[in-house]
């Protein structure tokens, strides 16, 4: 069967043979119903469980609208122009404007990211700044149930009304993305962000999950703390076109998104594959490896045990973090990284303990355009130059009769296996 994997900004071409083909996971995904704007638009003027904050909003108020970062596929800007308009209707000036990019601990992006995410016009129009957790100002707003102190940006909270923008997906340990994210880790401290990324190692700390997740219960608080008065969110399909948008309070935009990205991308599976040849969704997630393995959670779900994992991911910005690069080196195995990160959490480092985890219960063969001494000697990964070289490295390994499930949107997709008594919501992933 032939097939087309998502890499970089194009595409790979693949045939599996049918007799060894399981299945190829492919999203139960929507058309874009309409044109993006009237969508948007739709969203904006029949908000959930709130006013048009045209009309909530007083002429002379300072406003502070959050976007999401480089790493992240949200369409910013569709959702821009629709907003300030909404905003010069209630009669807010745009000098009394901020758009704040949630980087999270990630780096703050150049000038010309910035122009990138956010459109050559609204970047010289408005004032643009980011999240910086080494220089950043921050403001303690209150403690969760836990106890964990929630240090929010100094920009965000002074601002008199706050918007979120964002896409709604699934993340691997937090549950989703969308509107809390926004807040924690967008434009949080780095030790709010560490405290709160620390409850990963909780079985309920997975992708699809909610009610039970530690992680996002305490986003959802931290939201709250800082103030959130208004959300813009969208999902959107594989070819990144908006297939639904929402707007209103934070918590209702997120059960509409949640419920459209379950119907799309949460899929059962009736055996599991010897081998699973899994696309990180091309560009943007697959720009590094730090993002990219994030497919590779989709695979461990699911795959036999020992089975053999293909990951076809561009990573052209190589490995993504050298503080995850540090502790794969400093490491050996995945328990010594969980006993440090136990002892000291620090954000970055949990990818490697994901990392050994990974690699220490399945051969892992990588296609990528990076350095084969990297992926070998460092990542411990097996090398192919393209996903057919790949293909017969995994009939090597698990014999030619080896049944193969092939996942191209492997970052967003969510696998579970039908009539396995596992309980719902624990993750494969932590041990």
């Amino acid at each position: 069967m032939n097939i087309k994997l998502p890499y970089g900004k194009g595409t790979l071409p693949l045939d599996v043979p049918n007799e060894n083909l399981l299945d190829v996971i492919v999203p139960k995904e929507f058309i874009q119903p309409r044109q993006p704007e009237l969508m948007i638009k739709e969203a904006l003027h029949n908000p959930l469980g709130s006013d048009r904050f045209s009309e909530a909003v007083d002429p002379g108020e300072t406003i502070a609208i959050v976007i999401d970062d480089y790493t992240r596929p949200c369409p910013t800007k569709m959702l821009l122009p629709p907003v300030l308009e909404e905003l010069r209707l209630a009669g807010v000036n745009d000098s009394d404007i901020l758009i704040i990019i949630a980087t999270g601990t990630h780096t703050p992006p150049s000038t010309d990211l910035i122009k990138e995410i956010v459109g050559d016009k609204v970047y010289r129009n408005y004032m643009v700044t980011s999240n910086d957790v080494i220089n950043g100002e921050y403001v303690t707003v209150g403690k969760t149930k836990r106890g964990n102190e929630i240090q929010i940006l100094k920009d965000f909270i002074e601002k008199d009304f706050k918007i979120l923008l964002g896409d709604i997906e699934y993340h691997y340990f937090a549950g989703y993305g969308g509107t809390r994210k926004s807040i924690l880790p967008g434009i949080s401290s780095k030790e709010t962000i560490q405290r709160n990324h620390s409850l990963l190692f909780e079985k309920h700390s997975c992708m699809g999950v909610l009610k039970e997740n530690l992680i996002h219960q305490e986003m959802n608080e931290a939201m709250h703390l800082a103030g959130a008065d208004f959300a813009l969110n969208v999902v959107q399909n594989s070819q990144h076109r908006i297939v639904g948008a929402w707007a209103g309070n934070p918590e209702l935009v997120m059960d509409a998104g949640v419920k459209l990205v379950d119907s799309m991308y949460r899929c059962e599976i009736k055996e599991r594959p010897d081998i699973v040849i899994t696309a990180a969704n091309g560009d943007p997630h697959d720009i590094n490896l730090y993002q990219a393995m994030k497919a590779m959670y989709t695979a461990c779900q699911v795959i036999k045990e020992n089975g053999v994992i293909i990951l076809v991911a561009e990573c052209k910005e190589g490995h993504g973090s050298q503080l995850y690069m540090n502790w794969l080196g400093k490491y050996k195995t995945a328990q010594d990284i969980k006993d440090a990160l136990n002892k000291n959490f620090i954000i970055g480092a949990h990818k490697a303990y994901y990392h050994r985890l990974t690699v220490e219960n399945h051969p892992v063969i990588c296609v990528s355009a990076m350095d084969k001494n990297q992926v070998e000697k460092y990542f411990q990964f097996k090398h192919a130059a393209n996903v057919y070289e790949a293909l017969h490295q995994a009939f090597v390994l698990r014999g030619k009769d080896a049944r193969i499930l092939v996942v191209p949107q492997g970052t967003t997709t969510l696998l579970t296996m039908k009539n396995e008594g596992k309980k719902a919501g624990e993750c494969k992933w932590i041990k």
